[in-house]
Formats: C-alpha cells, sequence, structure tokens
C-alpha cells in the first residue's frame, strides 16, 4: 500500500494520506513522502499547484504517530524530534506555488498545523479543528505560536486551554478554513481553489508567498528552542504515558 495517493488534475497536483491508521496519522513515512511530493511540486514546472488531503471519507491528519512518538527517550531524541517537525512544516511552507488543505474529518495537533501550513484551507460541515495537546499531557507550544499567528491571543489561549473542537463557523470567521463545502465535494472543492490559485502569474505569487511566510518560518525556527524545553520536561515527567497508554492499548 502507498503512503501517499498521487494524482495530477491537470496542472493540480493532489497527494492523498494514506495511513492505514484511518485518522491518517502522521507517521516518519507520511511526513518524509509529503516532503517528497512537496519537493516535487516545487521542481515540476508543469505543476501550478498542490493539493493535500485524506481524502473525503476519511480524516486530514488525527496528529503524530503515537507508536513513534511514545518512544521518545531522553533530550537528545526528544530535541531531534521537535528540529524534525518544525523542518516539516518549514518544507510546506516554503513550497513557492499555492498549497490547499482538503480537511475532511479530524486535523488534530500535528495534523492541525500541517493544515495551516497550507495557503488554503477547505472544510467541511463534519471538520473537527482541535489542538487538545495540554489535555493529553503534551505541550502546545509550536500550535500556540502558530495560532497566535492566525488568531489574537485571547482567541489562541480559548482553543488550546478549552481542548474542544473549534466551531466550524468560527474558524470560518476567523480564516482557520476560508471556505466550507459539503463533505462529498470536499477533494474536488480544494482542486477547484487550487486550479484558480495556479492560475495567477506565477513570479508575483512565487514573490508574495515567500515575502509573507518568511516571518512565519522565522518565528518557528526561533520558538524550538522553548518547544524542546517543553516537551523535554513533559516526556521526563511522563505527563503523556496514560494518554498514550490508552491510545495504544497498553
Amino acid at each position: 500500500m502507498t503512503i501517499l495517493e498521487t494524482e495530477a488534475r491537470g496542472a493540480v497536483l493532489v497527494a492523498r494520506f494514506n495511513n492505514p491508521s484511518a485518522n491518517n496519522a502522521m507517521s516518519l513515512e507520511l511526513e518524509n513522502a509529503i516532503r517528497s511530493i512537496c519537493q516535487e511540486t516545487e521542481d515540476n514546472s508543469s505543476i501550478r499547484a498542490l493539493v493535500l488531503t485524506g481524502g473525503n471519507d476519511r480524516s486530514f491528519c488525527a496528529g503524530g504517530d503515537f507508536n513513534e512518538v511514545a518512544r521518545l527517550s531522553g533530550r537528545a531524541a526528544v530535541e531531534a524530534i521537535i528540529d524534525r517537525w518544525i523542518d516539516f512544516y518549514s518544507t510546506i511552507l516554503e513550497v513557492t506555488k499555492p498549497t490547499v488543505a482538503a480537511v475532511g474529518g479530524y486535523a488534530v495537533g500535528l495534523g492541525f498545523q500541517v493544515a495551516l501550513c497550507c495557503d488554503w484551507r477547505v472544510g467541511s460541515p463534519e471538520t473537527k479543528l482541535l489542538m487538545w495537546e495540554l489535555k493529553q499531557g503534551l505541550a502546545c507550544t509550536i500550535g500556540g505560536y502558530m495560532l497566535e499567528s492566525f488568531v489574537n491571543r485571547a482567541a489562541m489561549s480559548d482553543i488550546i486551554y478549552r481542548c474542544e473542537s473549534i466551531p466550524i463557523q468560527w474558524a470560518v470567521d476567523h480564516k482557520l478554513l476560508h471556505e466550507v463545502v459539503d463533505s462529498a465535494n470536499l477533494v474536488e472543492g480544494a482542486i477547484a481553489r487550487a486550479q484558480i490559485l495556479g492560475k495567477f502569474p506565477e513570479i508575483t505569487f512565487r514573490r508574495t508567498k515567500e515575502s509573507v511566510n518568511q516571518r512565519f518560518v522565522a518565528g518557528l525556527r526561533e520558538i524550538a528552542m522553548v518547544a524542546k524545553e517543553a516537551h523535554v520536561a513533559g516526556f521526563g515527567a511522563k505527563a503523556a504515558e496514560q494518554h498514550f497508554k490508552s491510545v495504544l492499548g497498553d
């Protein structure tokens, strides 16, 4: 089974997450496949836009793969995975062509953050956006930074401390989702938007995107040390141990 299924729709490349997990957990294998498709999008002149999705009938991504995260032990391992995640987000943000996320089902934690790295987000009435890390004993430093960059500090605090699904209309009003379509048409809606963006003059789109994303990427890299210390402390205290056991059935 291919972990990332791709399809060319004219000048739009559609990449569908295909983790065996129904909720499309972000494994290292899937992460690396997305990195590769971002590079292909950048290098292939016939591709004008990229759609990232879990499909119409599966979740976008319900967070990191706990089979991998639960095994983290020691400062070096925790720091390495923070560096990896920030580099992963930067890879998506640095694609100079339009990127559209078709966000169905759950987009939780890391999955929500991947969606926020895209230029445009299409959701459905069933979309569930959550940053629930604190409830599960995980630090939410990177998610907090991303959300505060999109919404105001008070709204960010409400999202990360409430740990509940964000109401769809609120998400649209605050541009966490740019548009909402019927779940059966989610991917088609994202492709349609990608086709519109892909027709913009390439040079001006690229230069504008590089400019507006530059500060966001720099902020991610600046927060790396804070994120590392927060996660080292959390893993050292085994704050998320019960959550991992519950998810993994141990």
